[in-house]
């Protein structure tokens, strides 16, 4: 079985201890303290997708208590390895930091013949945000009401069905493939850039099926707009107890979970990681943010910079073998 997200903890009283402690971390290149001018954000995936949406709830919070502006910066392209890679170019001191994911620090590498980065070496992780499971949704017009109802109609139109995904390299991508090989059929991958519009294309009858994240299925679902036939996660969402699980569907070795979280570049100053973990954590832990996300159906997540990068590195190894499992080929 897959093991899924283990949930990370912190001490929040340890973070802004370290918060006290770091708020006058000089810059590594300036000697100024940091930060002592904006920051830039690189979201490497669209506007309007899951990723993009999670850096705009957050980036208010933490520009407060960094007392610099926050600015985002949206560079999709390659599975999220375009705006990585621009990241891990540059320079380690603080100024130019990743809205790291799942998809593109943990899948897109595996995919790719020249992803050009490496997650353990490239980046310094910072902090996480959030984790989510993923929902698997079909179009209201799919004469479907469960995973049982569609394995079947898959199974008896080999290659008629199709899902949709945000690109080769993302972590719904390898996600349904799993699904497909498990449950034994085979559908056409219809890739978009991004899940704004694969979520658009699903509305409009254009794709069957796709996984997404439970924040961005869940007004849709509500809507009336898409049939939820399963969950992701070890337990059903609290937000949508009516559907059930993908092991309680028959297949449990499929548990995936979204996850989100700011790196750095490599050699970012130990000062300076220490401030933003526990700026980043004072956001995410702050009521009103963390009522936003728990409505969304999100969980709000806290870790040190040590065990994000522990995370990374498992994930990492995690989804390299499912893409092996599933026999995924890098372009």
């Amino acid at each position: 079985m897959i093991i899924g997200l283990i949930r990370f903890t912190a001490c929040i009283a340890g973070m802004t201890c370290a918060l006290g402690l770091q708020a006058q971390a000089p810059s590594a290149r300036s000697g100024l303290p940091y930060p002592s001018r904006p920051i830039r954000l690189v979201v490497p995936f669209p506007p309007g997708g899951s990723s993009d949406s999670v850096a705009r709830v957050v980036v208010q919070k933490f520009s407060e208590g960094l007392g610099q502006p926050v600015v985002i910066e949206n560079r999709p392209g390659v599975g999220g390895l375009l705006g990585s890679e621009a990241v891990a170019k540059a320079a380690p001191d603080g100024y130019t930091l990743l809205l790291g994911s799942v998809s593109s620090l943990a899948v897109a590498p595996h995919l790719f013949s020249n992803p050009r980065i490496d997650p353990g070496k490239n980046f310094a992780a910072i902090a996480p945000i959030m984790s989510s499971p993923l929902t698997v949704i079909a179009r209201p017009t799919l004469p479907v009401n469960s995973i049982a109802d569609l394995v079947a109609l898959a199974r008896s139109k080999p290659g008629a069905l199709n899902y949709g995904a945000a690109g080769l390299g993302t972590h719904v991508y390898l996600v349904a493939e799993l699904f497909k090989k498990q449950a034994g059929f085979d559908a056409v991958h219809v890739p978009f850039q991004g899940g704004a519009p694969t979520m658009t294309a699903l509305l409009a009858g254009n794709i069957d099926y796709k996984f997404d994240v439970v924040n961005t299925t869940l007004p849709q679902a509500r809507a009336g707009r898409v049939k939820v036939l399963a969950v992701t996660s070890a337990s059903r969402a609290p937000l949508m107890p009516e559907v059930p699980t993908l092991a309680e569907s028959g297949f449990p070795g499929i548990e995936a979970t979204a996850w989100v979280g700011v790196v750095g570049p490599a050699g970012l100053p130990a000062g300076i990681v220490s401030r933003l973990n526990a700026e980043i954590g004072n956001a995410v832990s702050s009521r009103d943010l963390s009522e936003v996300y728990i409505a969304q159906g999100v969980v709000p997540e806290l870790a040190s910079p040590s065990e994000f990068a522990e995370m990374i590195k498992r994930e990492y190894a995690r989804w390299g073998a499912v893409a092996k499992q599933v026999g995924a080929k890098p372009d």
